[in-house]
C-alpha cells in the first residue's frame, strides 16, 4: 500500500471517529472533520483526488438551482445547502441536497459550487474553519466565518453542521460508491 492510500485510509477513519464524536455531543469534533476535509479535498495536490482519480461528487442543490435561473443571485446573501431536521437532544441534524438531475463532478469543481452564499464555496467554507478554528488557531475569524456565525442552524453557527454534512456525504458517497464513479456525468 502507497503512503498516499495509508493516508488517506487513515483519513477516513479520522473523518468517521470525528463525525461519530460530534453526533455523540463533542460539538468541537468539526474542527476536525474540517482539517481532514481540507486534506481530502482543498490542499494544493488533494488526497482524494490523488488516490481515486476517478471519483466525481454529486452537483448540489444550488448549483443547479443558480445555473437555471442565473439572477437568482441578485441579492440572495444566504443559502442552506441542504435540509435540518431537529434531533431529541435539541441539536441539529443538517443533509445536503442534491441538484434533481442528478450530475456528477470532478473533485476540482465540486469544491467551487456556492454554499452558504453565491460568494462562499466549499472550499472556502473548509479552508477557513480548518485554517482558523481546526489546524491553526487565528486571533481573528475571516469573512467567510464571519458571515457564516450571522446564520444559525437551529441554536448552532450554520458552518458546524454544514461541515459535519460536508464529512457525512463524503464518508457515504465513497462507501457506496467504493471510490471509483464514473468519468463521466450521470
Amino acid at each position: 500500500m502507497s503512503k498516499s492510500e495509508e493516508d488517506f485510509q487513515a483519513s477516513l477513519k479520522i473523518l468517521e471517529t470525528a463525525v461519530t464524536h460530534y453526533h455523540r455531543g463533542l460539538k468541537d469534533a468539526y474542527r476536525v472533520v474540517a482539517g481532514e476535509l481540507r486534506k481530502l479535498l482543498c490542499d494544493a495536490n488533494p488526497l482524494l483526488p490523488r488516490v481515486r482519480p476517478k471519483i466525481r461528487l454529486h452537483k448540489l442543490i444550488w448549483t443547479e438551482k443558480l445555473e437555471g435561473c442565473p439572477s437568482l443571485v441578485n441579492g440572495l446573501e444566504v443559502i442552506i445547502p441542504g435540509s435540518m431536521s431537529q434531533r431529541p437532544d435539541g441539536s441539529c441534524r443538517f443533509e445536503l441536497l442534491f441538484a434533481m438531475n442528478p450530475v456528477l463532478m470532478e473533485v476540482d469543481q465540486w469544491i467551487e459550487q456556492p454554499f452558504l452564499s453565491p460568494s462562499i464555496t466549499v472550499r472556502e467554507l473548509i479552508r477557513s474553519v480548518a485554517d482558523k478554528e481546526g489546524v491553526h488557531s487565528d486571533p481573528d475569524y475571516n469573512d467567510t466565518l464571519i458571515a457564516a456565525k450571522l446564520v444559525k442552524y437551529i441554536r448552532d453557527d450554520s458552518h458546524i453542521p454544514s461541515i459535519i454534512a460536508l464529512g457525512e456525504y463524503l464518508l457515504k458517497w465513497l462507501r457506496d460508491c467504493g471510490g471509483n464513479t464514473p468519468n463521466k456525468e450521470s
